[in-house]
């Protein structure tokens, strides 16, 4: 490599960290210092972290200060709606629920996950991929019907909130675990392979069977998605799932996600992640959504919106602020009092600096995180 190449590579470095990218290599995935698991080695790349340090405290030292009145867009990984018009005929106008036109626009959203949720009982309780298209017809539906609002990753268009796809549930591909392919090809950035019930890919945090993990065929799905360029979601995996799920996520240099997860240790949910699944997720550089179901949010009693903060908290403690994202669950989940639909997320952006987070933070939480996940892409080949 040439002198000026070696100095372009470095400028290239410096940005893509002055923009809070966060721990690791964003375009490959590769791991964070930041909540690292227990019994880590000292040579994790302590050196490294030192270095990116120095590197992000010059950038910073010369970046214009930030508007305090700037709103804090969103990016949320994980909003049930196209479930609520393709199973519950909703129109697409979308006049009602948790994430209408105006509640997007009043909760500064800038991008959205919207999942093909293939239900346990569609098809007399054996889904189909071609539920699958089904749901993905759907998803275009809503969004023609709100072309100022809403478009499909890499469309090009100047709506202002762009519209990823995940797939949960994905038991149906069991049927032809190659189709995941095409799906992949036409946008959907993240997969998971199970819902409430254990799937022939993977049990469930709600199943029958949770010690047993991925399948073989689970494992290869899980493989195909990475080599393709998408995620594996692990939320509602069970445990055994989700530590199948680690080894095939780091032979991909992939980040683990959980869309919509919160944590075990704040509310005792299976739905939840415990601390090593935290840190795993961290040491990946990957992301746990905060979800805003309230069973999931505390065990007993109504939840609140300073509930959110608490969950917040810990897996920030845990993990690390890099690896704490939104993953809402609105239109599939019961909000709690506070944070009612998407309108309300400036509402829990303020909680948070109330209780101790930086502007910066906040910033990552509810955008930044995702962003790095959702543009990952697997190592090119060696030539």
């Amino acid at each position: 490599m040439t002198k000026r190449a070696t100095q372009s590579s470095a400028l290239v470095w410096l940005f893509v960290t002055a923009l809070g990218c966060g721990g690791g290599d964003a375009a490959h995935g590769a791991p964070s210092s930041a909540g690292a698991p227990s019994g880590s080695s000292a040579a994790d790349g302590s050196a490294t972290a030192s270095s990116a340090a120095s590197v992000a405290a010059q950038a910073s030292a010369t970046q214009a200060p930030e508007d305090p009145d700037a709103p804090f867009e969103v990016i949320d990984l994980h909003v049930d709606t196209p479930y609520e018009v393709h199973m519950k005929n909703r129109p697409v106008s979308l006049p009602e629920g948790h994430a209408t036109p105006d509640a997007l626009r009043a909760g500064h959203y800038v991008g959205i996950v919207y999942p093909l949720y293939i239900a346990d009982y569609m098809n007399h309780d054996h889904p189909r991929v071609a539920d699958a298209e089904a749901l993905l017809g759907t998803i275009d539906r809503i969004l023609a019907a709100h072309p100022d609002l809403l478009h499909r990753e890499g469309a090009g268009s100047a709506a202002p909130v762009t519209a990823y796809l995940s797939i949960e549930g994905g038991g149906a591909f069991a049927e032809d675990v190659t189709a995941i392919d095409r799906f992949i090809a036409r946008g959907v950035r993240l997969v998971g392979l199970v819902h409430a019930h254990d799937s022939p890919l993977a049990t469930s945090a709600t199943g029958k069977d949770r010690k047993r993990g991925l399948s073989d065929q689970g494992k290869e799905l899980g493989r195909r998605v990475y080599a393709a360029g998408a995620l594996v979601d692990v939320s509602h995996m069970s445990d055994a799932s989700f530590a199948d799920v680690v080894p095939l996520a780091k032979a991909a240099g992939a980040p683990i996600v959980a869309t919509h997860s919160n944590a075990r240790a704040v509310a005792k949910h299976k739905r939840n992640l415990t601390d090593e699944q935290l840190r795993a997720i961290a040491a990946s550089g990957g992301v746990a959504g905060l979800n805003f179901h309230g069973p999931y949010l505390r065990t007993a009693g109504k939840a609140k919106l300073a509930d959110v903060v608490v969950h917040a908290k810990h897996m920030i403690e845990v993990a690390g602020i890099e690896h704490v994202a939104i993953g809402s669950d609105f239109d599939g989940g019961n909000p709690p009092k506070g944070l009612g639909d998407a309108s309300k997320l400036p509402d829990l952006a303020q909680a948070l600096l109330a209780a101790g987070l930086s502007r910066a933070d906040v910033r990552k939480i509810f955008s930044g995180n995702a962003r790095r996940v959702l543009a990952w892409q697997p190592a090119a080949p060696p030539r």
